[in-house]
């Protein structure tokens, strides 16, 4: 198959920022916000400066707002309220890292970024907070995941399925709740000069172009993959599952853009052309005190997606946690890890983690030998088991 079509496309350009210091009132503001200029940055610079520990109050209250991501709520009634579903199961693979009751997390609270100077260091979490979001009614939630949250899991297309859809519609309602928390930081740059306000807006207005191109990808996926589960119809469906010999000190969810592999090779191009993205799922939790990795995608045989975790397959099973470790910290927030692990490693090798944590955002782009293997390993065990289909 040829390569990706965004690889050779032209970046997508945004219009131009031109900020004001007056205008009509009664058009649209020239920050985007789609607002009348007079109920928006009409004498802004005399607005009360907002505490920045208020928009995160209000950036948290919106990630805990959400619905029940089953298709068919007609067909298949709700039942009982929408709740805080776990993306790793909490007495499975959470428990079995934990410490104390705790795993850590990186998701940042903006107290920590402001201490470690924009760095988002673990901190503790415990294992009933830890990788919720409000994707689900108590009804779909335990029915829909059932299969796999028992003492065991076999290896197969089914279970495989089920661990992507579950991370699929948790990466909607991250997007959609980062979508509704970059709005709230409009009006951040109340009581400061036009200067300042053009800094922020723009960098808003960034942030919100990357956020919705991420979404409309996320929304078609899902859409994929409901038509699937409504069906039991799993053709296009591809997995790659593995189980480790023993317990990984991490577990995670996340569906992502397949934009590098691990040899280096640019896959897609984020923000490129016009062509759609395709996304790739990974779960990595533990059973009977055995780690297992699971890709999961919806895709062409050989696309972004297979390239990826194709080249995931070529690494020696020896190298292969290493390889996880690193994929994951690259790629998303919405990783938990053991304690005692963390604090054993080097302070290098602990900064080295945490410099790929905000790769992808507007502050650190992805580097295209991001996923290579640089230093020692940080991880080895070796994989007992291996099913692709």
């Amino acid at each position: 198959m040829p390569d990706h079509p965004s690889l050779t496309a032209p970046r997508v350009e945004l219009p131009p920022f031109r900020p004001v210091a007056t205008m009509d009132p009664y058009k649209p503001c020239w920050c985007g916000s789609g607002t009348k200029y007079k109920w928006c940055h009409h004498r802004r610079e005399q607005a009360p400066k907002i505490n920045p520990f208020e928009i995160e109050q209000r950036i948290t209250q919106a990630s805990r707002e959400g619905g029940c991501s089953h298709p068919d709520p007609v067909a298949d009634p709700c039942q009982g309220d929408v709740i805080r579903s776990h993306t790793v199961q909490r007495n499975g693979g959470l428990k079995q890292i934990a410490e104390n009751g705790h795993v850590l997390t990186v998701k940042p609270l903006m107290k920590g970024l402001m201490e470690m100077q924009g760095e988002a260091w673990p901190r503790p979490v415990g294992t009933g907070k830890a990788s919720v979001f409000p994707g689900f009614c108590e009804r779909h939630d335990r029915e829909l995941f059932k299969p796999v949250e028992g003492s065991t899991l076999p290896l197969d297309a089914e279970h495989a399925f089920l661990l992507a859809y579950r991370a699929i519609a948790y990466e909607r309602h991250a997007k959609d709740a980062q979508l509704r928390a970059t709005e709230l930081q409009r009006d951040m740059d109340g009581g400061r000069p036009l200067f300042n306000q053009a800094i922020v807006q723009r960098m808003l207005r960034d942030t919100l172009f990357g956020i919705r191109m991420g979404y409309a990808d996320i929304a078609r996926t899902k859409d994929e993959f409901d038509r699937r589960l409504m069906s039991g119809d799993r053709s296009g469906f591809h997995f790659l599952a593995v189980r480790f010999d023993g317990l990984l000190p991490m577990v995670a969810c996340t569906s992502f853009h397949a934009e590098l592999d691990f040899d280096g090779n640019r896959l897609q191009r984020l923000g490129h052309g016009d062509a759609p993205f395709e996304l790739v799922t990974l779960t990595v939790t533990a059973f009977q005190g055995r780690t297992v990795a699971v890709f999961g995608w919806i895709g062409d045989a050989d696309g972004p997606a297979a390239r990826l975790v194709s080249s995931f397959a070529a690494i020696a099973d020896d190298g292969k946690a290493d390889a996880l470790l690193r994929l994951l910290f690259v790629q998303t927030d919405n990783i938990f890890l053991r304690p005692s692990w963390w604090e054993g490693l080097d302070e290098a090798d602990q900064k080295r983690l945490v410099g790929q944590v905000m790769a992808g955002t507007t502050a650190v782009p992805r580097l295209d030998g991001a996923l290579e293997a640089g230093a020692g390993p940080l991880l080895s065990a070796a994989v007992i088991e291996t099913v692709e289909g």
